[in-house]
């Protein structure tokens, strides 16, 4: 039988990770239950908040209760799909809490799955590909990715410098719209760079907080909906203030 502190040990680093990489209040407190009992402990009762998460298990007349910090909502489905396999094979093949231990090592310590540089192309060109759906002319297009990809890598800087995301998200949007605007402006472009500036800071669009939000609101998490929402705007006005600012910058300049 596992000892009842291993159980509890491994279940709050599944949740913590599940957590940093993006997972659901739902998510995070079925992994740490499914852990829990899979390791032997009788009941599970995880509880979930936006900076930490808890957890209290029980056997027989022993009860222990732990919490840890989570804090920051990264976005990682890699290491989400990593933590599903090791949750399932505990439950299936009955993994000892060492061998557990050193998966999680493994998938903490796991680095990106594409390198930064083509993920940095990958953002520029689904800007421009955005551009090109609304309508920019072809400069307009090689603008909108010249500043995707730009924003991206003042974005990615940031994070890795542990930056707040108004300071990165603001950033961003500045860096990629004065690119479109400056460009737009040495190109004499006018209003046909107006698609251009509305697809250059799309791959801000904070698209996974908002669907976790929005599935914490349904499944009755409403105080982490609020958070992960609120988060959300913070992102969408952050870009929104970067790209006025490029924009503004460039009518003074001009």
């Amino acid at each position: 039988m596992t000892d009842l502190a291993d159980a509890l040990d491994l279940s709050l680093e599944v949740g913590e990770l599940v957590q940093l990489s993006g997972g659901h209040t739902a998510r995070t407190a079925e992994h740490m239950n499914r852990m829990a009992r899979a390791l032997g402990a009788e009941t599970g009762q995880p509880a979930i908040s936006s900076i930490n998460v808890m957890m209290t298990v029980t056997e027989g007349d022993q009860r222990l209760t732990a919490v840890r910090q989570a804090r920051h909502f990264g976005i990682n489905f890699s290491m989400l799909s990593a933590l599903r396999g090791l949750v399932t094979d505990t439950e299936t093949h009955g993994l000892t809490p060492d061998q557990i231990r050193s998966r999680l090592t493994l998938i903490r310590n796991a680095g990106p799955v594409y390198p930064t540089w083509l993920v940095m192309l990958a953002l520029g060109g689904s800007s421009a590909a955005f551009a090109a759906l609304f309508g920019a002319t072809a400069a307009g297009v090689a603008l909108t990715f010249l500043g995707g990809w730009a924003g991206a890598w003042v974005r990615h800087l940031l994070v890795a410098r542990r930056k707040k995301p108004f300071a990165t998200v603001t950033s961003a949007a500045f860096v990629a719209s004065l690119i479109v605007a400056g460009g737009a402006a040495l190109l004499d472009l006018g209003s046909a760079a107006d698609p251009a500036l509305a697809a250059s800071t799309l791959f801000l669009v904070p698209g996974v907080p908002m669907l976790n939000g929005t599935a914490d609101l349904l499944n009755a998490h409403y105080l982490n909906g609020v958070v992960r929402l609120a988060m959300s705007m913070v992102i969408i006005t952050s870009a929104a203030i970067g790209l006025a600012a490029g924009v503004t910058l460039v009518e003074v300049l001009s």
